[in-house]
């Protein structure tokens, strides 16, 4: 779903993720450095504008791109199978520092409890990709499952509810902007 206004935090804005963000999307997505962590994604642009095109008439997803003070953008995150009050959070691809990392899904955390409205939200990380486990751990999720894809790799399930979330924004919120 398209929304027209920007979320804003200090180091990261986030805007609905527009038709013309395909290509660097893309670009992000096939970094080795990141794409090793993320199931094969083989389209073209054109087939990324198609799919931009259409999530953003979905009701039950909302689609950002990460963008520095400067404009310039550095990755992508959503939330998305948005249930009644419960959805799934993903399709994170950053460049980002881990500073504006932690940010982008704090922003994007505060957007699902406090402007959809969920009661929970759910994860899943491949186990090999540390630096996201300990990410989403430090927002307050738990890792309430391990299971493996159709390639036999393993990953962890995890959940965040609303009030893990409020339990744990404050603390949050005061280290990202005394950084």
């Amino acid at each position: 779903m398209y929304i027209d206004y920007k979320l804003e935090g200090k180091y990261v804005t986030l805007r609905s993720v527009e038709e013309s963000d395909a290509e660097f999307i893309l670009s992000v997505r096939n970094d080795p450095r990141i794409s090793k962590y993320l199931p094969p994604l083989n389209v073209t642009v054109e087939q990324q504008r198609q799919w931009i095109a259409k999530q953003r008439a979905d009701k039950d997803s909302y689609y950002f791109l990460m963008l520095l003070p400067s404009g310039e953008p550095i990755g992508s995150i959503s939330v998305y199978d948005i249930e009644g009050e419960t959805a799934e959070t993903g399709r994170f691809c950053s460049l980002g520092d881990p500073v504006s990392n932690i940010e982008t899904c704090f922003i994007l955390n505060d957007f699902c409890f406090g402007v959809i409205g969920l009661k929970s939200v759910h994860i899943w990380v491949y186990d090999g990709n540390k630096s996201v486990i300990a990410l989403n751990q430090s927002l307050g999720y738990v890792w309430t499952d391990s299971r493996k894809d159709i390639k036999g790799e393993p990953y962890k399930v995890g959940v965040l509810t609303k009030a893990m979330w409020l339990e744990k924004k404050e603390k949050i919120q005061k280290r990202i902007h005394f950084n």
